[in-house]
């Protein structure tokens, strides 16, 4: 038997945990040190299993937690061996922890993508960057590159002014969204050529109304070329420094 961890949040955070069942269908329960807790259940597994069910209970936890109160989320799988274990991550880490919890008290994660939205890239920067239809002729050691049905294949010249349209379209965004976040970031996940940027912004509960309105007003401003979507809110999983908390 082991015990598996969901969030630390603050002892005086007002978390209902009745009847809230966990990985395995096991009862959460809270174990405090000073001003620090961590929400926990019983672990039946001597190695940690991927199950489909503990997985999505997991994230059903963390959603319901986060929406009682504000918590650092952890990653599934974080098991420690017993409940002294958890009490000396608590103990030697509760400074951290409650320096953490206060930066996001009362703030959540919200995820903001902005894309092109045009039949076809190429063509939408032709339009607006004459010069570069050239790249839909382009040689290169005697070979014309325009292999891609009625698509060329995109060379130097629509790299660089793509990178530099995202970047002015990129900075745009970011004026209209950004006053109503406590903290921005650029995601650095993988994206699609369309994609401009995604931005994972920490923002004041209380702000939320006019965070999204933001972004709505971002779309009419740069309709009929650009879409957006958002997601959240969520757990700010990437904004608490996990890192700093030590295990040992």
């Amino acid at each position: 038997m082991s015990i598996f961890l969901y969030a630390y949040t603050l002892a005086e955070a007002p978390h209902d945990l009745e009847d809230l069942t966990g990985v395995e269908g096991r009862n959460l329960f809270m174990v405090t040190v000073g001003k620090v807790s961590a929400i926990v259940s019983a672990y039946g597994q001597k190695t940690l299993t991927l199950s489909g069910d503990d997985i999505f209970a997991h994230q059903h936890v963390q959603r319901l937690l986060m929406s009682q109160a504000s918590i650092i989320p952890l990653q599934y799988g974080l098991t420690l061996s017993s409940l002294a274990q958890v009490e000396r991550v608590l103990s030697n880490n509760e400074a951290v922890l409650e320096k953490e919890l206060n930066r996001i008290y009362r703030k959540v994660e919200m995820e903001v993508t902005m894309r092109f939205d045009v039949p076809d890239l190429l063509d939408h920067m032709i339009e607006k960057y004459p010069f570069l239809r050239d790249e839909k002729g382009k040689v290169l050691n005697g070979r014309l590159l325009y292999f891609l049905g009625d698509r060329a294949k995109k060379g130097e010249k629509f790299t660089r002014m793509l990178a530099k349209e995202k970047e002015i379209y990129k900075s745009k965004l970011q004026e209209m969204i950004g006053p109503w976040c406590a903290e921005i970031s650029e995601s650095r996940l993988p994206r699609s050529e369309a994609d401009v940027v995604t931005f994972n912004c920490l923002v004041n509960r209380e702000r939320l109304r006019v965070f999204e309105k933001s972004i709505y007003d971002a779309g009419d401003r740069f309709a009929p070329h650009f879409a957006f979507s958002y997601n959240g809110p969520w757990a700010p999983q990437n904004f608490c420094s996990q890192n700093l908390i030590s295990y040992k």
